[in-house]
């Protein structure tokens, strides 16, 4: 920046109103502060809606399954070797023994389709879901069980309530026909993770119960395997090499719905390009103040010419000048996208609904990194709009400026 540069800047960062106050100024910072909130908040409301998603998704769910190739239950010796095998990974955290399977649960003549999952209540069995449990006891026990929070709902039910479980034996025929397995449990406590299908099918009840409903004895129907944080990413790869190391007879799959989270992110980054848009037509007010600066400056202009300055000199003037207010109207647009959805996530008017986005709520997040594409990418659009009327100052002549002022 040369010496007439600084001069000229330092005049206007001093009398910021010659220039601020007019309308066509105002209007831009407008534009900007206004397109670029609107840029922020959809990224910060959509970074939080994949943040909650994913922490859900690898929570709520193993990431790998094991279990016999044909479905077959598996004894306490094999559960026992597999776990060991397993626990023996690096990419390990947990190997938990599950049953998990489909039952009817109904209250007088309120039916649902549920989900039963089935854990060891004792030291070193699941505890994944207890962080979940909004009310009651996050403690399994024989004879009670956790439901989730949209089940107990539909089908009428609070803690202490009893809950009945049918489940149809297919294979188990009385002189009388099939006979269904039906069981009673009290509800010891309210399962709510935000995941809509989960609350509204989940019940999670002890092994020995599950064992009891199925009419199996010591046996479990596969094992749960929990990643750890940087390998979740790859659990489709992790889960081909345990299907190798544990052999004929049992199989390993991926569980975590990867899938859906690659189409969040991707709607994600869609969301930001469209969002995009907006910046761009917000730069159409930046041209226009230009322009309309260089129309009202043109005295000045004439004696910066007069007095020898080039060209490229007086279109950085105009651009720094122009560059500053831009930069602070981004960072206020930053600033308003924050405040815009907080009050988005606050406000009690709309919620997500669980059967269409999965959740049902709304999360905020403020990516520093997310933040610094929304500025680098404004910044950039700001400079070029700017740069467009400028390049109408080299066709000016002096004579042409002094003789119609």
């Amino acid at each position: 920046m040369n010496p007439a540069e600084k001069l000229f800047l330092q005049l206007y960062l001093n009398h910021p109103g010659r220039y601020l106050l007019r309308f066509s100024f105002i209007f831009m910072v407008l534009g900007i502060v206004l397109s670029v909130g609107i840029l922020a908040a959809g990224l910060n409301l959509f970074e939080g809606y994949e943040r909650a998603l994913r922490s859900l998704l690898l929570d709520s769910f193993p990431h790998i399954s094991v279990q016999s190739v044909n479905r077959d239950y598996l004894d306490q010796d094999q559960v026992a070797a597999i776990r060991q095998d397993l626990l023996a990974q690096p990419e390990v955290a947990s190997a938990i023994p599950t049953i998990s399977f489909n039952a009817m649960a109904y209250n007088g003549s309120k039916v649902r389709g549920s989900l039963i999952r089935a854990y060891d209540p004792n030291p070193g069995g699941a505890d994944h879901y207890s962080k979940y449990v909004s009310s009651g006891s996050s403690r399994l026990e024989t004879g009670k069980v956790i439901v989730g929070h949209y089940l107990a709902q539909e089908l009428g039910l609070a803690l202490g309530d009893t809950l009945r479980l049918v489940y149809p034996q297919l294979d188990r025929i009385t002189p009388l026909g099939m006979y269904p397995s039906e069981h009673s449990f009290i509800i010891s406590g309210i399962y709510k993770s935000g995941y809509y299908e989960y609350d509204r099918s989940q019940i999670l009840c002890t092994l020995a119960d599950a064992q009891s409903i199925l009419y199996i004895q010591s046996s479990t129907g596969s094992i749960e395997v929990k990643l750890k944080g940087t390998y979740v990413d790859d659990a489709w790869e992790i889960s081909r090499n345990f299907d190798r190391m544990l052999g004929n007879g049992l199989t390993a799959f991926p569980v975590a719905n990867s899938g859906l989270l690659r189409v969040v992110r991707m709607q994600k980054w869609l969301i930001f390009v469209i969002f995009c848009f907006l910046v761009l037509i917000a730069g159409i007010n930046i041209i226009s103040a230009v322009t309309t600066q260089i129309l009202d400056r043109k005295n000045e202009i004439a004696v910066l010419k007069t007095l020898g300055a080039t060209p490229p000199t007086i279109r950085q003037i105009f651009q720094n000048q122009m560059l500053l207010v831009c930069l602070g109207a981004i960072v206020l647009g930053q600033l308003f996208g924050y405040l815009l959805s907080w009050l988005v996530v606050k406000q009690d008017f709309y919620h997500l609904k669980g059967d269409v986005y999965f959740i049902d709520r709304l999360e905020l997040y403020v990516s520093p990194l997310n933040q610094i594409i929304i500025f680098v990418v404004a910044a950039i659009l700001a400079v070029i709009c700017i740069r467009i009327p400028l390049r109408r100052i080299d066709r000016m002549q002096i004579i042409d400026l002094l003789r119609n002022p």
